[in-house]
């Protein structure tokens, strides 16, 4: 069950953090495995050799998912290192937020690029390869919980993921006649070196994990579970959907999300 033998799965921004889970998941599934990032790791080597253990292959392509040129490469490159594209998992984003009040264009502008525009596509550049191969695929957008809830001190990064769940619902009713699906994870907090470095300490960390109804915070490995369902082939008739991974955050009135911004001063 969940088989990815025999397929190849594109990961943006996975040299780290959600992306770097979401792609060992992946690759001990069985699919060959294209790690994707703005720069390259000292360490990728080492990195690579890790995750080949289990038998897939794994590649590593430096590329800048909001350039044009840039993300043709990757596709293209992807296909003649590994002979094909099934899945394409867009994880890259950013989180500029600092206050809405001091907030500038230029921080709306960037936001957007990266987690909307550069998604877009990504996506489109994927399903036209799909398509021409015939073989159809799947494709996964990271969202967030702030998708689907606002959070105070994050309107930039709340804007961007909420266009996510309807840029993906819409790409779906476009693609299902051609096999492909399209589908949505919203974590909630994940244990990611950016997240790391917000903390201001332990105490910081342990304040907002108490405040989680499952008492802890999410790894970045958990991130790859759900969305190994949603590209197998036992996933297929899911397609337009999203899929919370948030320990029940959203589950109750008074969020860790809220909890998390107190405590972290924004």
């Amino acid at each position: 069950m969940f088989s990815l033998t025999g397929k190849t799965a594109l990961v943006t921004g996975s040299e780290r953090g959600i992306g770097k889970g979401i792609l060992c998941v992946l690759a001990e599934a069985g699919a060959n495995v294209v790690m994707n990032d703005l720069n390259r790791p000292d360490d990728i080597d080492k990195q690579l050799a890790e995750i080949a253990a289990g038998g897939s292959q794994a590649i590593f392509i430096q590329a800048d998912v909001t350039d044009g040129p840039e993300r043709q490469r990757l596709i293209d490159e992807t296909v003649q290192k590994t002979g094909r594209l099934d899945i394409l998992v867009n994880n890259a984003g950013r989180f500029l937020d600092r206050g809405w009040e001091s907030m500038s264009e230029e921080t709306l502008r960037r936001t957007l690029e990266v987690n909307v525009v550069a998604m877009l596509a990504m996506s489109r550049l994927a399903i036209d390869h799909m398509r021409r191969a015939g073989h159809g695929g799947s494709i996964v957008n990271l969202s967030s919980v702030n998708g689907l809830v606002a959070e105070p001190g994050s309107v930039c990064y709340d804007t961007s993921k909420g266009a996510i769940m309807m840029l993906s619902k819409s790409l779906a009713v476009e693609t299902f006649r051609d096999n492909i699906n399209v589908n949505v994870l919203c974590p909630g907090i994940v244990d990611t070196p950016l997240f790391r470095e917000l903390l201001e300490s332990e105490e910081v960390g342990q304040t907002i994990e108490q405040a989680i109804p499952c008492g802890r915070i999410c790894t970045p490995r958990e991130c790859g579970y759900p969305v190994l369902y949603m590209v197998s082939d036992e996933g297929r008739y899911m397609t337009g959907q999203h899929i919370i991974l948030d320990g029940g955050i959203l589950a109750v009135q008074a969020t860790a999300m809220g909890v998390r911004n107190n405590a972290l001063g924004a």
